[in-house]
């Protein structure tokens, strides 16, 4: 038995001076030291051994122990050691490099912000369908084949039938026909329009609709609003006015104008001279998109606004051109 137990002491170091990793040298020390391993087994054995033979057993047994623990001890520094002496060594006083971050596009951050004050509102987020049925971009909105309103909309059509959306107030008729008032919606989006580009006209850009139908909505509710909104976007020193104008689904309807923050009021080429930018038209929904989409008008109106998303990134940043926006270089975007 003592020859048993020196035999299992010479395998044990033998294997363990060959672990490659602090892995295989704690499986090592659990097989021979570990509850269930083989020296704490023959210690459970000391009781079969006849009594005249149990001293020189446990002695001899106990040193063994004793010699594995040590060689793991110095097998685990062994290991240590060679893992520091592997990496390179590098001085913590010098200053790191600044690693290129990406950054959000000045279209998504203030997107984000309009989002956030309209929460605070209760409005809340849908999105939909940039290819649109002309039923929802035209006709839901009181807007019929005839409509002289629909050349004001140069309408980029596609092959089976659909368009591309001219206006993000096509989701009024696709939210209505499926929330029951009352409800907060608002809804933004790339809109197209086969339009002359210019500083402040493209033929795709970002709009932000938003419309409102519950009991006893006044104009007074649309003016509040568009007020509180543009005054956190741009500050309470901004002038506003307002125009009455014609929209097909809104009556009345109005037209807002701010200041032109680009030239401070004076004229320049995005507000065409005039210090005003025309920014968010709106009006009462008219009656008939709410019948339409199965609403009762005796009971329900409501308010609708239109955000030129892409008008207010280029009054923020005093961007005179709004092509700015969608240019490719990082030298211009890197900026924002």
């Amino acid at each position: 038995m003592q020859e048993d137990i020196i035999n299992l002491k010479n395998q044990a170091i033998a294997q363990i001076s060959g672990a490659g990793d602090a892995g295989e040298l704690e499986e090592l020390r659990a097989a021979y030291l570990g509850r269930n391993g083989k020296f704490t087994l023959l210690v459970k054995k000391i009781k079969e051994i006849p009594p005249e033979k149990r001293k020189e057993f446990g002695i001899t047994l106990n040193e063994s122990k004793i010699a594995i623990e040590n060689i793991i001890s110095d097998k685990k520094h062994e290991l240590l050691k060679s893992l520091t002496e592997k990496r390179e060594w590098f001085d913590l006083t010098i200053p790191g490099v600044k690693p290129n971050l990406g950054h959000l596009h000045p279209l998504t951050q203030v997107l984000s912000e309009v989002k956030q004050i309209f929460n605070y509102l209760g409005y809340q987020v849908a999105d939909g369908p940039e290819i649109e049925t002309d039923y929802y971009n035209f006709e839901a909105l009181n807007i019929p084949k005839d409509h002289p309103a629909r050349d004001t909309q140069m309408t980029f059509y596609i092959d089976g039938g659909g368009i591309l959306r001219t206006q993000t107030s096509a989701m009024q008729g696709r939210v209505m026909e499926k929330m029951k008032p009352p409800f907060r919606v608002l809804v933004p989006g790339r809109c197209f329009r086969y339009e002359q580009v210019d500083a402040s006209h493209g033929f795709e850009f970002w709009q932000v609709e938003g419309f409102v139908v519950d009991e006893n909505i006044h104009l007074t509710n649309l003016f509040g609003t568009i007020d509180y909104v543009l005054r956190e976007l741009f500050g309470k020193e901004i002038k506003l006015r307002y125009a009455t104008t014609n929209f097909p689904f809104v009556e009345p309807g109005v037209d807002t104008y701010m200041s032109c923050t680009i030239c401070g009021g004076r004229g320049c080429s995005f507000c065409k001279g005039t210090g005003w930018s025309e920014i968010m038209p709106a009006g009462m929904i008219h009656p008939n998109v709410l019948k339409t989409a199965g609403i009762d008008t005796k009971k329900w109106n409501g308010f609708a606004f239109a955000i030129g998303l892409s008008r207010i990134v280029n009054l923020r940043y005093q961007i005179k051109d709004l092509r700015t926006l969608t240019t490719p270089d990082l030298r211009i975007l890197k900026q924002f």
